[in-house]
Protein backbone atom coordinates (compact mmCIF):
# COMPACT_ATOMS: atom_id res chain seq x y z
CA UNK A 1 0.00 0.00 0.00
CA UNK A 2 1.13 3.47 -0.70
CA UNK A 3 1.29 5.93 1.89
CA UNK A 4 0.59 9.31 0.68
CA UNK A 5 0.65 12.51 2.99
CA UNK A 6 -1.23 16.00 1.57
CA UNK A 7 1.09 18.54 2.99
CA UNK A 8 0.09 21.97 3.77
CA UNK A 9 0.87 25.08 1.72
CA UNK A 10 4.09 26.64 3.69
CA UNK A 11 6.56 29.21 2.79
CA UNK A 12 8.73 28.69 0.37
CA UNK A 13 9.75 31.15 -3.06
CA UNK A 14 6.45 30.57 -4.39
CA UNK A 15 5.10 31.61 -1.53
CA UNK A 16 6.38 34.11 0.83
CA UNK A 17 5.08 34.33 3.96
CA UNK A 18 3.08 31.42 3.57
CA UNK A 19 -0.01 33.55 2.56
CA UNK A 20 -0.82 30.67 -0.12
CA UNK A 21 -3.61 28.92 2.22
CA UNK A 22 -5.07 26.53 -0.48
CA UNK A 23 -5.25 22.93 0.08
CA UNK A 24 -4.39 20.07 -2.50
CA UNK A 25 -7.16 17.73 -0.58
CA UNK A 26 -10.78 18.54 0.68
CA UNK A 27 -12.69 15.82 2.85
CA UNK A 28 -15.26 15.05 0.10
CA UNK A 29 -12.31 13.47 -1.73
CA UNK A 30 -10.70 11.51 0.79
CA UNK A 31 -12.38 8.29 0.33
CA UNK A 32 -11.92 8.35 -3.88
CA UNK A 33 -7.88 7.34 -1.95
CA UNK A 34 -8.81 5.00 0.08
CA UNK A 35 -11.12 3.49 -2.23
CA UNK A 36 -8.16 2.98 -4.80
CA UNK A 37 -5.70 1.39 -1.75
CA UNK A 38 -4.00 4.72 -0.87
CA UNK A 39 -3.13 5.12 2.67
CA UNK A 40 -3.77 9.20 3.51
CA UNK A 41 -2.26 11.24 5.69
CA UNK A 42 -3.10 15.13 6.28
CA UNK A 43 -0.83 17.67 7.55
CA UNK A 44 -1.95 19.01 10.77
CA UNK A 45 -4.10 22.18 9.97
CA UNK A 46 -3.95 21.08 5.78
CA UNK A 47 -7.46 22.87 5.33
CA UNK A 48 -8.02 25.47 8.00
CA UNK A 49 -7.05 27.97 5.78
CA UNK A 50 -10.01 27.39 3.47
CA UNK A 51 -12.46 26.09 6.24
CA UNK A 52 -11.87 22.95 6.76
CA UNK A 53 -10.95 21.08 10.22
CA UNK A 54 -8.53 18.27 10.62
CA UNK A 55 -11.50 16.29 11.99
CA UNK A 56 -13.59 16.46 8.71
CA UNK A 57 -10.73 14.67 6.87
CA UNK A 58 -10.51 12.19 9.97
CA UNK A 59 -14.13 11.47 9.30
CA UNK A 60 -13.58 10.63 5.97
CA UNK A 61 -11.13 7.97 6.80
CA UNK A 62 -7.79 10.14 6.59
CA UNK A 63 -4.43 10.25 9.26
CA UNK A 64 -3.21 13.55 10.50
CA UNK A 65 0.37 14.00 11.04
CA UNK A 66 2.25 17.13 12.76
CA UNK A 67 4.71 19.23 10.60
CA UNK A 68 7.70 18.23 10.22
CA UNK A 69 7.53 14.54 11.34
CA UNK A 70 4.75 14.52 8.67
CA UNK A 71 6.91 14.65 6.06
CA UNK A 72 9.25 11.21 7.13
CA UNK A 73 8.49 7.80 5.81
CA UNK A 74 5.56 8.51 3.04
CA UNK A 75 5.96 6.94 -0.34
CA UNK A 76 4.46 9.67 -2.17
CA UNK A 77 4.14 13.71 -0.62
CA UNK A 78 1.37 16.07 -2.53
CA UNK A 79 1.53 19.97 -2.61
CA UNK A 80 0.88 22.38 -4.69
CA UNK A 81 3.50 25.24 -4.56
CA UNK A 82 7.21 23.86 -4.79
CA UNK A 83 8.97 22.34 -1.12
CA UNK A 84 11.07 24.34 0.63
CA UNK A 85 14.60 23.52 1.37
CA UNK A 86 13.63 22.45 5.25
CA UNK A 87 10.91 20.34 4.09
CA UNK A 88 13.07 18.83 1.49
CA UNK A 89 15.48 18.15 4.48
CA UNK A 90 13.06 16.15 6.03
CA UNK A 91 11.81 13.54 3.32
CA UNK A 92 12.76 10.31 3.59
CA UNK A 93 15.29 9.10 0.53
CA UNK A 94 13.47 7.50 -2.81
CA UNK A 95 9.79 9.92 -1.72
CA UNK A 96 8.34 10.64 -4.92
CA UNK A 97 7.45 14.45 -4.18
CA UNK A 98 4.04 15.64 -6.56
CA UNK A 99 3.95 19.04 -6.76
CA UNK A 100 4.31 22.37 -9.21
CA UNK A 101 8.18 21.91 -9.00
CA UNK A 102 9.05 25.02 -11.00
CA UNK A 103 12.78 23.16 -11.29
CA UNK A 104 13.22 25.67 -14.74
CA UNK A 105 12.91 28.37 -12.20
CA UNK A 106 14.67 26.90 -8.95
CA UNK A 107 18.25 25.22 -10.33
CA UNK A 108 18.32 24.93 -6.38
CA UNK A 109 15.21 23.16 -5.48
CA UNK A 110 16.52 21.03 -8.29
CA UNK A 111 19.75 20.20 -6.65
CA UNK A 112 18.54 19.59 -3.12
CA UNK A 113 15.95 17.10 -4.50
CA UNK A 114 18.75 15.20 -6.40
CA UNK A 115 20.99 15.23 -3.58
CA UNK A 116 18.34 13.41 -1.19
CA UNK A 117 17.40 10.91 -3.88
CA UNK A 118 13.50 12.71 -4.00
CA UNK A 119 11.97 11.59 -7.34
CA UNK A 120 10.11 14.92 -8.31
CA UNK A 121 6.70 14.43 -10.88
CA UNK A 122 6.02 18.23 -11.78
CA UNK A 123 2.31 18.85 -11.92
CA UNK A 124 2.38 21.40 -14.08
CA UNK A 125 4.00 18.99 -16.78
CA UNK A 126 1.34 15.91 -16.19
CA UNK A 127 -0.86 16.63 -19.70
CA UNK A 128 -4.24 14.85 -21.22
CA UNK A 129 -5.56 15.40 -24.57
CA UNK A 130 -7.52 18.40 -24.88
CA UNK A 131 -11.49 18.30 -24.96
CA UNK A 132 -12.70 21.54 -26.23
CA UNK A 133 -16.48 22.20 -26.27
CA UNK A 134 -18.34 22.10 -28.82
CA UNK A 135 -19.27 25.63 -29.10
CA UNK A 136 -15.51 26.33 -28.81
CA UNK A 137 -14.95 24.31 -31.85
CA UNK A 138 -17.78 26.23 -33.79
CA UNK A 139 -16.40 29.20 -32.56
CA UNK A 140 -12.75 27.81 -34.39
CA UNK A 141 -14.57 26.48 -37.44
CA UNK A 142 -16.43 30.10 -37.83
CA UNK A 143 -12.96 31.97 -37.42
CA UNK A 144 -11.05 29.86 -39.91
CA UNK A 145 -12.98 30.30 -42.48
CA UNK A 146 -12.84 33.66 -42.66
CA UNK A 147 -10.31 35.07 -45.27
CA UNK A 148 -7.63 37.81 -43.94
CA UNK A 149 -8.35 40.22 -46.80
CA UNK A 150 -12.39 40.38 -46.05
CA UNK A 151 -11.31 41.49 -42.43
CA UNK A 152 -9.29 45.19 -42.98
CA UNK A 153 -6.86 46.50 -40.78
CA UNK A 154 -9.06 46.97 -38.01
CA UNK A 155 -11.98 44.54 -37.56
CA UNK A 156 -14.63 45.37 -35.03
CA UNK A 157 -15.92 42.42 -33.33
CA UNK A 158 -19.52 42.98 -31.33
CA UNK A 159 -20.52 40.21 -29.19
CA UNK A 160 -24.50 40.22 -27.63
CA UNK A 161 -25.26 39.22 -24.56
CA UNK A 162 -26.36 36.11 -25.46
CA UNK A 163 -23.42 34.75 -27.27
CA UNK A 164 -21.62 31.57 -25.84
CA UNK A 165 -18.19 32.82 -24.10
CA UNK A 166 -16.57 29.43 -25.54
CA UNK A 167 -17.49 30.57 -28.92
CA UNK A 168 -16.31 33.65 -28.54
CA UNK A 169 -12.68 32.33 -27.50
CA UNK A 170 -12.59 30.03 -30.05
CA UNK A 171 -13.90 32.86 -33.10
CA UNK A 172 -11.10 35.13 -31.44
CA UNK A 173 -8.60 32.77 -31.09
CA UNK A 174 -8.96 31.95 -35.30
CA UNK A 175 -9.57 35.25 -36.59
CA UNK A 176 -6.19 36.45 -34.46
CA UNK A 177 -4.15 33.42 -36.10
CA UNK A 178 -5.45 33.61 -39.51
CA UNK A 179 -6.85 37.75 -39.95
CA UNK A 180 -3.38 38.95 -38.21
CA UNK A 181 -5.04 42.09 -37.54
CA UNK A 182 -5.70 43.60 -34.34
CA UNK A 183 -9.51 42.92 -32.96
CA UNK A 184 -11.24 45.57 -31.46
CA UNK A 185 -13.93 43.54 -29.03
CA UNK A 186 -17.18 45.70 -27.98
CA UNK A 187 -20.83 44.69 -27.02
CA UNK A 188 -24.08 45.07 -29.05
CA UNK A 189 -27.12 44.94 -28.01
CA UNK A 190 -29.41 41.95 -29.75
CA UNK A 191 -31.60 43.43 -32.84
CA UNK A 192 -29.06 46.98 -33.05
CA UNK A 193 -28.00 47.64 -36.77
CA UNK A 194 -24.41 46.32 -37.72
CA UNK A 195 -22.31 48.96 -39.64
CA UNK A 196 -18.67 48.52 -40.77
CA UNK A 197 -15.77 50.91 -39.16
CA UNK A 198 -15.64 53.08 -42.63
CA UNK A 199 -12.09 52.51 -43.08
CA UNK A 200 -12.26 49.56 -44.83
CA UNK A 201 -12.55 47.27 -42.20
CA UNK A 202 -14.84 44.47 -40.94
CA UNK A 203 -17.29 43.83 -38.55
CA UNK A 204 -18.34 40.78 -37.09
CA UNK A 205 -21.39 40.02 -35.03
CA UNK A 206 -21.58 37.26 -32.48
CA UNK A 207 -24.84 36.38 -31.47
CA UNK A 208 -26.42 33.16 -29.57
CA UNK A 209 -26.61 31.33 -33.09
CA UNK A 210 -23.43 32.00 -34.29
CA UNK A 211 -21.80 35.07 -36.42
CA UNK A 212 -21.62 37.18 -39.50
CA UNK A 213 -19.01 39.30 -41.12
CA UNK A 214 -19.41 42.28 -42.65
CA UNK A 215 -16.64 42.28 -44.96
CA UNK A 216 -14.69 45.25 -46.60
CA UNK A 217 -16.74 45.24 -49.72
CA UNK A 218 -20.01 45.24 -47.64
CA UNK A 219 -20.96 41.95 -48.04
CA UNK A 220 -23.00 40.15 -45.68
CA UNK A 221 -21.16 36.52 -44.84
CA UNK A 222 -22.83 33.67 -42.33
CA UNK A 223 -19.77 32.32 -40.54
CA UNK A 224 -21.82 29.22 -39.71
CA UNK A 225 -22.00 28.20 -43.30
CA UNK A 226 -19.38 25.57 -44.55
CA UNK A 227 -18.85 27.43 -47.36
CA UNK A 228 -18.59 30.95 -46.07
CA UNK A 229 -15.84 32.08 -47.74
CA UNK A 230 -13.57 29.29 -49.33
CA UNK A 231 -10.65 29.72 -46.98
CA UNK A 232 -9.74 26.43 -45.41
CA UNK A 233 -7.64 27.74 -42.16
CA UNK A 234 -10.35 26.48 -40.13
CA UNK A 235 -9.43 22.30 -40.78
CA UNK A 236 -5.77 22.94 -40.03
CA UNK A 237 -6.10 25.20 -36.96
CA UNK A 238 -9.52 22.19 -35.52
CA UNK A 239 -6.76 19.46 -36.10
CA UNK A 240 -4.21 21.24 -33.99
CA UNK A 241 -6.77 22.09 -31.43
CA UNK A 242 -7.90 18.78 -31.66
CA UNK A 243 -4.26 17.81 -31.07
CA UNK A 244 -2.29 19.16 -28.48
CA UNK A 245 -2.31 18.41 -24.62
CA UNK A 246 -3.64 20.32 -22.00
CA UNK A 247 -3.19 20.45 -18.55
CA UNK A 248 -4.72 17.80 -16.17
CA UNK A 249 -3.95 19.97 -13.08
CA UNK A 250 -3.61 24.00 -13.62
CA UNK A 251 -6.80 26.61 -13.79
CA UNK A 252 -5.38 28.32 -16.80
CA UNK A 253 -8.80 29.85 -17.73
CA UNK A 254 -8.87 31.12 -13.88
CA UNK A 255 -5.31 32.29 -14.25
CA UNK A 256 -6.70 34.93 -16.77
CA UNK A 257 -9.94 35.68 -15.07
CA UNK A 258 -8.11 36.26 -11.88
CA UNK A 259 -5.53 38.74 -13.54
CA UNK A 260 -7.96 40.67 -15.77
CA UNK A 261 -10.20 41.42 -12.05
CA UNK A 262 -7.42 42.55 -10.36
CA UNK A 263 -5.95 44.89 -13.14
CA UNK A 264 -9.52 46.41 -13.72
CA UNK A 265 -10.06 46.61 -10.20
CA UNK A 266 -6.95 48.17 -9.53
CA UNK A 267 -7.32 50.66 -12.35
CA UNK A 268 -10.78 51.88 -11.17
CA UNK A 269 -9.51 52.23 -7.55
CA UNK A 270 -6.82 54.27 -8.92
CA UNK A 271 -8.64 56.76 -11.49
CA UNK A 272 -12.52 56.88 -9.67
CA UNK A 273 -14.11 53.97 -10.90
CA UNK A 274 -13.65 55.05 -14.81
CA UNK A 275 -12.82 52.66 -17.35
CA UNK A 276 -9.92 52.05 -19.07
CA UNK A 277 -8.88 51.75 -22.62
CA UNK A 278 -7.50 47.87 -22.51
CA UNK A 279 -5.69 45.61 -24.45
CA UNK A 280 -4.46 41.89 -24.54
CA UNK A 281 -1.58 40.57 -25.87
CA UNK A 282 -1.91 36.81 -26.66
CA UNK A 283 -5.04 34.89 -27.68
CA UNK A 284 -3.88 31.43 -25.79
CA UNK A 285 -5.73 30.10 -22.51
CA UNK A 286 -4.73 32.78 -20.30
CA UNK A 287 -5.82 35.71 -22.91
CA UNK A 288 -9.23 33.69 -22.90
CA UNK A 289 -10.11 34.34 -19.21
CA UNK A 290 -9.01 37.50 -19.13
CA UNK A 291 -11.02 37.92 -22.34
CA UNK A 292 -14.39 36.75 -20.27
CA UNK A 293 -13.68 38.79 -17.01
CA UNK A 294 -13.77 41.79 -19.50
CA UNK A 295 -16.89 40.98 -21.14
CA UNK A 296 -18.20 40.23 -18.00
CA UNK A 297 -17.79 43.85 -16.83
CA UNK A 298 -18.33 45.65 -20.46
CA UNK A 299 -14.97 46.16 -20.63
CA UNK A 300 -13.38 47.23 -24.73
CA UNK A 301 -10.72 45.72 -25.54
CA UNK A 302 -8.24 45.17 -28.59
CA UNK A 303 -6.78 42.36 -28.79
CA UNK A 304 -3.65 41.79 -30.20
CA UNK A 305 -1.22 39.09 -31.73
CA UNK A 306 2.05 38.30 -32.96
CA UNK A 307 2.59 41.16 -35.88
CA UNK A 308 1.58 44.01 -33.18
CA UNK A 309 3.41 42.94 -30.35
CA UNK A 310 6.62 42.50 -32.59
CA UNK A 311 8.83 45.45 -31.64
CA UNK A 312 8.66 48.31 -33.87
CA UNK A 313 4.55 47.44 -33.62
CA UNK A 314 3.76 47.62 -29.77
CA UNK A 315 4.86 51.29 -28.94
CA UNK A 316 1.59 52.59 -30.51
CA UNK A 317 -0.72 50.11 -28.85
CA UNK A 318 0.64 50.86 -25.26
CA UNK A 319 1.00 54.21 -25.49
CA UNK A 320 -2.80 54.06 -26.19
CA UNK A 321 -3.85 52.06 -23.31
CA UNK A 322 -4.14 52.35 -19.84
CA UNK A 323 -5.03 48.23 -18.72
CA UNK A 324 -2.33 46.13 -20.49
CA UNK A 325 -3.18 42.68 -19.55
CA UNK A 326 -0.14 40.33 -21.15
CA UNK A 327 -0.86 36.51 -22.00
CA UNK A 328 1.58 35.83 -24.59
CA UNK A 329 4.70 34.05 -23.88
CA UNK A 330 8.19 35.21 -25.44
CA UNK A 331 9.16 33.10 -28.16
CA UNK A 332 12.39 31.13 -27.02
CA UNK A 333 12.62 32.91 -23.79
CA UNK A 334 15.05 35.02 -25.84
CA UNK A 335 13.54 38.52 -25.82
CA UNK A 336 11.21 40.36 -23.92
CA UNK A 337 7.64 41.70 -25.14
CA UNK A 338 7.53 44.47 -22.95
CA UNK A 339 10.69 45.91 -22.04
CA UNK A 340 11.92 48.52 -19.40
CA UNK A 341 12.25 50.78 -22.76
CA UNK A 342 8.57 50.40 -23.17
CA UNK A 343 7.30 50.78 -19.86
CA UNK A 344 9.64 54.30 -19.40
CA UNK A 345 9.01 55.60 -22.86
CA UNK A 346 5.41 53.96 -24.21
CA UNK A 347 3.04 53.25 -21.29
CA UNK A 348 1.38 56.17 -19.67
CA UNK A 349 1.63 57.07 -15.78
CA UNK A 350 -1.07 56.07 -14.38
CA UNK A 351 -1.76 52.86 -16.51
CA UNK A 352 -2.14 49.13 -14.60
CA UNK A 353 0.17 46.34 -16.60
CA UNK A 354 -0.88 42.44 -15.43
CA UNK A 355 2.01 39.80 -16.73
CA UNK A 356 -0.44 36.48 -16.36
CA UNK A 357 2.41 34.46 -17.58
CA UNK A 358 4.68 34.74 -14.59
CA UNK A 359 8.92 34.30 -14.22
CA UNK A 360 11.81 34.05 -11.67
CA UNK A 361 15.12 35.15 -12.14
CA UNK A 362 16.04 32.20 -13.74
CA UNK A 363 12.84 31.97 -15.67
CA UNK A 364 11.84 35.38 -16.85
CA UNK A 365 8.71 36.95 -17.40
CA UNK A 366 7.78 38.38 -21.11
CA UNK A 367 7.52 41.68 -18.94
CA UNK A 368 11.05 43.39 -18.18
CA UNK A 369 10.24 44.99 -14.85
CA UNK A 370 9.46 41.76 -13.11
CA UNK A 371 12.61 40.16 -11.90
CA UNK A 372 10.04 38.08 -9.93
CA UNK A 373 6.16 37.85 -10.01
CA UNK A 374 4.59 39.20 -8.04
CA UNK A 375 3.20 37.77 -4.37
CA UNK A 376 0.94 38.03 -1.98
CA UNK A 377 -0.15 40.91 -0.07
CA UNK A 378 1.85 43.14 -2.01
CA UNK A 379 0.43 42.00 -5.29
CA UNK A 380 0.99 45.04 -7.26
CA UNK A 381 4.23 47.52 -7.01
CA UNK A 382 4.63 51.08 -8.41
CA UNK A 383 7.60 52.65 -10.78
CA UNK A 384 7.34 55.80 -11.98
CA UNK A 385 3.66 56.10 -11.68
CA UNK A 386 3.14 52.68 -13.67
CA UNK A 387 1.33 50.27 -11.87
CA UNK A 388 2.83 46.29 -12.18
CA UNK A 389 1.47 42.91 -11.07
CA UNK A 390 2.07 39.50 -12.12
CA UNK A 391 1.33 37.49 -8.89
CA UNK A 392 2.43 33.69 -8.78
CA UNK A 393 -0.96 31.89 -8.68
CA UNK A 394 -3.78 34.15 -10.48
CA UNK A 395 -5.92 31.39 -9.94
CA UNK A 396 -5.75 31.83 -6.04
CA UNK A 397 -6.81 35.69 -6.23
CA UNK A 398 -10.04 34.15 -8.40
CA UNK A 399 -11.52 32.44 -5.39
CA UNK A 400 -8.61 30.60 -2.80
CA UNK A 401 -11.33 28.48 -1.81
CA UNK A 402 -12.99 27.21 -5.37
CA UNK A 403 -9.30 26.55 -6.57
CA UNK A 404 -8.60 24.46 -3.72
CA UNK A 405 -11.60 22.38 -4.43
CA UNK A 406 -11.03 22.27 -7.83
CA UNK A 407 -7.14 21.15 -7.69
CA UNK A 408 -8.53 18.25 -5.46
CA UNK A 409 -10.59 16.98 -7.84
CA UNK A 410 -7.95 17.20 -10.81
CA UNK A 411 -5.21 15.69 -8.53
CA UNK A 412 -8.07 12.91 -7.36
CA UNK A 413 -8.77 12.27 -10.98
CA UNK A 414 -5.32 11.80 -11.70
CA UNK A 415 -3.65 9.87 -8.58
CA UNK A 416 -6.94 8.04 -7.60
CA UNK A 417 -8.35 6.80 -10.83
CA UNK A 418 -7.99 2.86 -10.36
CA UNK A 419 -5.77 1.31 -7.62
CA UNK A 420 -2.48 1.00 -9.84
CA UNK A 421 -0.58 4.08 -8.36
CA UNK A 422 -1.23 2.87 -4.73
CA UNK A 423 0.69 -0.16 -6.05
CA UNK A 424 3.31 0.79 -7.76
CA UNK A 425 4.58 4.48 -8.52
CA UNK A 426 6.47 3.37 -11.42
CA UNK A 427 3.00 2.60 -13.35
CA UNK A 428 2.33 6.34 -11.97
CA UNK A 429 6.00 7.34 -13.90
CA UNK A 430 5.53 5.46 -16.73
CA UNK A 431 1.75 6.50 -17.39
CA UNK A 432 3.03 10.09 -16.98
CA UNK A 433 6.34 9.67 -18.61
CA UNK A 434 6.45 13.40 -20.10
CA UNK A 435 6.09 14.91 -17.19
CA UNK A 436 9.71 16.19 -15.57
CA UNK A 437 11.07 13.86 -13.40
CA UNK A 438 13.88 13.79 -11.27
CA UNK A 439 15.36 10.26 -9.54
CA UNK A 440 13.04 7.98 -12.29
Amino acid sequence: MTKILFAKESDCEENPGGHDLRATLVPQDVRAYIANGFDVVIQRGLGEGIGYIDTQYEMEGATVEPYPSCYAGKDLVVKLKGPSASEIAQLSPGTTMFSMGHLYCFPERKRLLEQKNVRLIAMESVTLPQEPSEQYLAGIRAGGRVDHRALGPSPLVRIEDSADQDYVNGLLRALMRYGRSPLHVEYAKAGAVQHSSGDGSSDVRVTRFGSVLRATDGALVDLGADSATGHDGDGILLAEELGKPTRAIGQIREVGIGGAKYGLDLYRKLHGRREPKAVVLGYGNCSMGAFEHLRNESVEFTLLGRPQTAPAELPQWLRSARLIINGAETPGQTDYIITNANAEQDIEPGSVVIDLIGGSPYRRSPVEPFQWTTFLPEIHFESDGRYFAGLWGWDMYYSMHDTAKEYSRRIKNVLAQSGRYAKSLDDFVADYAYAQQLGA
